[in-house]
């Protein structure tokens, strides 16, 4: 499968980034790929032939050029700043597209900024990830079979071909290319995904709080495994995504208070309704 790109300028030589370079050079693509991050770590993306060159500094105004594919895989907050700096200056032919959870923040910001003739903006979202952070995380095969989520909008100003193009670069990486729309996605996300990471650090807080020197079993590693994650990626995520969070958060918290109190009377039935599914509970506030 041919990548109709020339070159792809990757920012961020992270988990993602970095897998993005790795996947590409597996797919075979004949371009070139230059990684943009100044993180020590991603010095090892240059070491291993994953980028061909790489530059310690952010993506900048003249960067791009017609028949590029630039990958904004850093946190949302320099995918918003980057529209503003950026989009205004895109020259036509180029193409860009994130990696972030939160879709509605960052389209948005780059359909305000976008002028008319130039690049377009396509926003991603690949359903694949780890706690772990940095380069050495990357690996080649991590979008193999994942959904990679690929937004509409008509507040983005995108074009159908662009979004084909990038569509037809996920699937030679592996995955599988699936349109969204923008609100949709991330109603979506905060309940799959964005709602099960405060959990986990929720509860990694109160474990540790209680009793940190204990080790714990396969069960709680299981449920705090994600409070290993990058906290300032994270709480950018949560931070562009409070409108759709909120909502199951609030639901979670008044199961929970629930179950407390059913806890405090010692009613079985009560404690059994608040944690089972397709059972309204009362607002605790």
């Amino acid at each position: 499968m041919r990548i109709p790109f020339d070159r792809v300028v990757i920012v961020g030589v992270g988990l993602i980034g970095g897998s993005w370079a790795l996947a590409l050079r597996r797919a075979g693509f004949a371009g070139a790929v230059l990684g943009l991050d100044p993180d020590r770590r991603a010095a090892a993306a240059l070491e291993s032939g994953a980028v061909d060159e790489l530059h310690p500094r952010g993506l900048q105004r003249g960067d791009l050029l017609p028949g590029d594919l630039a990958v904004l895989a850093g946190p949302v907050r320099v995918s918003v700043d980057l529209a503003a700096e950026i989009a205004p200056t895109l020259p036509a032919g180029v193409v860009v597209t994130d990696v972030g959870s939160a879709k509605r923040t960052v389209c948005t910001a780059w359909a305000k900024h976008a002028r008319p003739g130039g690049g377009r903006f396509v926003g991603g979202h690949p359903m694949a990830g780890s706690h772990h952070s940095g380069f050495p995380a990357a690996r080649a095969d991590l979008f193999d079979d994942v959904d990679y989520f690929l937004t509409t909008s008509r507040a983005v100003a995108d074009e159908e071909s662009a979004r084909e193009r990038v569509s037809t670069t996920v699937a030679a990486l592996g995955a599988r290319p699936v349109v969204v729309e923008v609100g949709a996605h991330d109603r979506d996300v905060a309940v799959t995904s964005h709602l099960p990471q405060v959990v986990s650090w929720a509860l990694d807080a109160v474990v540790r709080d209680a009793r940190p020197e204990l080790p714990g079993g396969a069960g709680l590693g299981d449920m705090t495994r994600l409070a290993a994650s990058d906290r300032a990626l994270w709480d950018d995520v949560l931070a562009a995504n409070a409108d759709e969070l909120l909502g199951p958060l609030t639901e979670l918290v008044d199961r929970l208070a629930a179950a407390r109190d059913a806890l405090a009377d010692r009613d079985r039935a009560r404690l059994h309704a608040a944690l089972a599914p397709s059972v309204r509970i009362a607002s605790v506030g």
